[in-house]
């Protein structure tokens, strides 16, 4: 059911999309409103009825149109831990249980413009599978699919750090790459929606797969297209073979008898052996990860993950203290800080972590003033009662210099007072270098956002957003790609994208927190923020009554968690006031 308001005749050419392609209802519905007007521009039609009658029976006018509601997003062994997976397990694993002379099968599910397939093949030649492989990449996009024959590219498809390992397979002409056709011809490209129950076949060449990359198209469907596809892509998989998705895609564990492999970077899926081949699977065993370049780490590299095996590097230990939630407290309440809700502030040493939530306890109103909750630079946003904020715990001592950030004091989660992050110079400093010269994960890691730690790693993204919100964003981004069940990351990145005013992309974030974890009062309280600024005020008010819901079933002297201190009770009655402001604006 397509909700919201839109002018007549708009909401039923997203009811066709959702028909045809599975696309749920967007979050976003003026960001609809205008991709469809642009796709209409596009077609030359001004009248929005006539069309709907022409998109209905015009294929290409369908494909422009949801080209315009999906983000064909992608770059060069994007998530490169992915590759760098099918590279150091995943291939040698096939190789050793079905023989050297097994034709590896690969399928790009989504591919977009092709950089994702073109990857594949271009690391199955590396590792030496030229005569033992197919890879076909499919999309709904007949646009995309035009752009990835055409194998044309700019720049922007080599942003990714491991994206040099593309390099040798492109010659430049002028602004742009052509990709080699060692590499072309390995690909086959085809034409694919995946909502439609057409596949598996043998027909289509999409059965007993090997390896299958569907990524961050999940998101796009409605749940009964997510379950259907979730059980085809199952079945296409050969006994044993491996499904990897994108970080924000859902889990499809209740869908489809995956086995889920958990990483030292993640998620992905394995359809399970079956008889006696099962005998003849080699365990997976945790790793270090990669460089960006691809060449693994040595003992004692700095920035290496342990994996408690022998000869791997290892990150400084964190304090058993550490706090996991996503932001620091402010300033106290009734003094002004100026910053606008979800942003960040910066210490004294310049990478001391703090984030403004978006309440005010014990006020009762919204954090901006009444009337203007989000719009205007947040004052008040601080613990209840006024006062200066509860002291916390210090860093003492420096981190070595490769940049891993000192160990942190306190405990949020039982002191009341904020977990404080620093860096050492030597890792500050290094980090700024690194952002200089626009290298985020070099950034990231120097921070150390790439910890096996999910607390760390939450830390040191906050601390890195004082610095350069956009590599905070990154950062945390990547740091989810290494723990996809860890809701604090995800609601941190609702926070970052709401200070870069993505309201969309903020709104997915916050419900892929709540999925992890349904019971997340400021979660709610955050999504109740967003959906308000979309002007979906009714949708709001639930967000917000569930977010007092949550908060009333607790102490009202309990703190609530990832809510920097906050008591239940004060942020109860935030969520209250909101709830009932919406309803006397709508009345």
């Amino acid at each position: 059911m397509i909700g919201g308001v839109l002018p007549p005749g708009f909401k039923e050419v997203l009811a066709l999309v959702e028909e045809r392609a599975g696309l749920a209802a967007p979050s976003c519905l003026a960001a609809a409103l205008e991709g469809i007007q642009r796709a209409m521009a596009r077609a030359n039609q001004d009248d929005v009825d006539v069309y709907l009658r022409e998109v209905s029976f015009d294929n290409a006018l369908l494909d422009d149109l949801l080209t315009e509601l999906t983000i064909g997003e992608t770059y060069f062994f994007r998530t490169h831990e992915h590759f760098d997976h099918l590279r150091r397990v995943v291939l040698p694993e096939l190789r050793e249980r079905q023989g050297p002379e097994h034709l590896m099968r690969a399928w790009s599910a989504a591919c977009s413009s092709g950089e994702e397939p073109y990857s594949i093949a271009a690391l199955l030649m590396a590792e030496g599978w030229e005569d033992h492989m197919t890879v076909r990449a499919t999309d709904v996009s007949r646009t995309a699919l035009q752009r990835a024959q055409q194998a044309r590219y700019t720049d922007w498809s080599l942003r990714g750090p491991s994206a040099d390992r593309m390099r040798p397979h492109l010659k430049q002409e002028g602004r742009f790459y052509q990709l080699s056709q060692d590499v072309k011809r390995r690909v086959q490209l085809g034409y694919l929606n995946l909502a439609l129950e057409t596949w598996p076949s043998a027909e289509s060449g999409l059965w007993q797969l090997d390896v299958i990359f569907c990524r961050n198209v999940l998101i796009y469907f409605n749940r009964a297209t997510i379950e259907g596809v979730a059980r085809r892509l199952h079945a296409s998989l050969d006994d044993g073979g491996y499904l990897f998705t994108g970080p924000s895609d859902p889990p499809l564990g209740d869908y489809a008898p995956f086995e889920p492999v958990l990483t030292e970077w993640g998620v992905l899926y394995r359809k399970p052996l079956a008889g006696s081949n099962a005998g003849h699977f080699v365990p997976l065993q945790p790793l270090a990860p990669l460089r960006a370049d691809g060449t693994p780490f040595t003992v004692g590299t700095p920035g290496a993950v342990s994996s408690g095996r022998p000869g791997a590097g290892s990150l400084p230990a964190v304090a058993p203290g550490a706090s996991a939630s996503p932001g620091a407290r402010p300033s106290p309440a009734g003094g002004s800080s100026g910053v606008a809700p979800g942003t960040f502030t910066t210490g004294a040493d310049g990478a001391t972590a703090g984030v403004s939530p978006l309440w005010a306890s014990g006020t009762g109103t919204s954090a901006s003033g009444a009337g203007s909750y989000g719009g205007a630079p947040a004052s008040g946003l601080g613990p209840a009662g006024g006062g200066a904020p509860s002291s916390v715990g210090t860093v003492s001592g420096g981190a070595p210099a490769s940049g891993a950030p000192a160990a942190r004091t306190g405990d949020a989660s039982t002191s009341g007072t904020r977990t404080r992050f620093t860096l050492s110079v030597e890792a500050l400093e290094a980090v700024r270098v690194a952002l200089a010269r626009g290298d985020w994960r070099e950034a990231a890691r120097r921070a150390g956002a790439q910890s096996a730690d999910p607390e760390g790693a939450l830390a040191a993204v906050r601390a890195l957003a004082n610095l350069d919100p956009r590599a905070a964003l990154f950062a945390c981004e990547e740091a989810s790609v290494r723990h996809p069940l860890v809701a604090g990351l995800r609601y941190l990145e609702a926070l970052l994208l709401l200070g870069q005013a993505r309201l969309s992309d903020a709104e997915r974030a916050a419900r892929q927190s709540l999925y992890l974890e349904p019971g997340l009062a400021v979660g709610h309280l955050l999504l109740g923020h967003l959906l308000r600024r979309q002007d979906q005020s009714a949708a709001a008010a639930r967000s917000y009554r569930e977010a007092e819901g949550l908060c009333r079933k607790l102490s009202p002297e309990a703190l609530v968690p990832l809510a920097e201190g906050e008591r239940a009770g004060a942020l109860a009655d935030v969520a209250r006031a909101e709830w009932r402001r919406l309803e006397r604006t709508e009345g």
